[in-house]
């Protein structure tokens, strides 16, 4: 008993450890609201204060909806702030787009919030609004708009190719150290510049359910992931690329052993790809 009792303590050490080195990755702190890009949710909160001109019974009530619409604001901005491509952010996008302005505006008008309120001693009401990313109708959904097809552009991998195929369920690429940025359609390319993974690869289907890239910032808590599924490839990127830092750069040597089989293309349509990022 003394030796299961000191295994299980060493077991639970290591398992707090992994667990105390896995943090959210997030991105776009605008003021109260954030991206949660393992999690893959937009996280906002407003604060709604009573109205002392009001009847006391309707302070809070009109504290809540004042605290709802902040969250929605604070939400509308997060959005905004995300990129969406390598030179691109949803700003710019929505910006020449009122179809888009309206779309995102309409989805997230649709949630409510998350969890109960929190009141004040004040009177002061605190709400959370938590909004997937992905899903049909989501704001990834609406983001991609026509760029991506129902199916992949790419059925052949074209570049220099590894003498050796191997075949791989997923790729986890360790970005660490690289300050690369999470954003909705990056890409990996090759050191000539050729792309190896990118929205020409993807499943309109598979992106609107899971992203096109997950993100996490722990190496052992990503080759965990179904998302990679049991012998994903693990490749170090060599710098973060694009104007928005969003896109990875790998080695040739690397972009190769992924081009060694056909059957390779199957967890590049499938997204089955996560940046490790610090």
């Amino acid at each position: 008993m003394q030796y299961l009792s000191r295994g299980f303590l060493l077991f639970l050490s290591a398992s707090l450890s992994l667990s105390a080195q896995i943090q959210p990755v997030v991105s776009g702190d605008h003021g109260q609201g954030q991206v949660d890009w393992s999690e893959r949710y937009i996280v906002s909160t407003g604060i709604g204060a009573p109205n002392p001109e009001l009847p006391q019974s309707a302070q809070r009530p009109g504290a809540e909806r004042a605290a709802r619409m902040a969250a929605l604001r604070n939400a509308l901005e997060t959005v905004k702030g995300i990129h969406l491509n390598s030179s691109t952010t949803v700003q710019n996008f929505m910006t020449t787009n009122d179809v888009i302005t309206s779309q995102v505006n309409g989805y997230l008008q649709g949630f409510e919030q998350e969890g109960r309120p929190k009141y004040m001693s004040d009177g002061t009401v605190e709400i959370t609004m938590k909004i997937p990313l992905d899903g049909i109708g989501s704001v990834g959904d609406i983001l991609y708009g026509k760029s991506l097809g129902e199916s992949p552009s790419i059925n052949r991998f074209e570049g220099k190719k590894a003498a050796s195929p191997t075949v791989f369920t997923g790729l986890i690429v360790d970005c660490t150290g690289l300050n690369l940025k999470p954003a909705l359609s990056p890409k990996v390319i090759d050191e000539s510049g050729k792309e190896v993974y990118g929205s020409a690869y993807v499943s309109r289907e598979w992106a609107i359910k899971h992203g096109m890239v997950g993100y996490s910032n722990n190496l052992s808590a990503a080759a965990s992931l179904d998302r990679v599924g049991d012998n994903p490839g693990q490749i170090k990127a060599l710098r973060a690329s694009g104007d928005n830092a969003t896109d990875v750069v790998i080695s040739s040597s690397d972009a190769a052993s992924v081009r060694s089989a056909g059957e390779n293309l199957k967890f590049l349509n499938e997204c089955r790809v996560v940046f490790v990022v610090d």
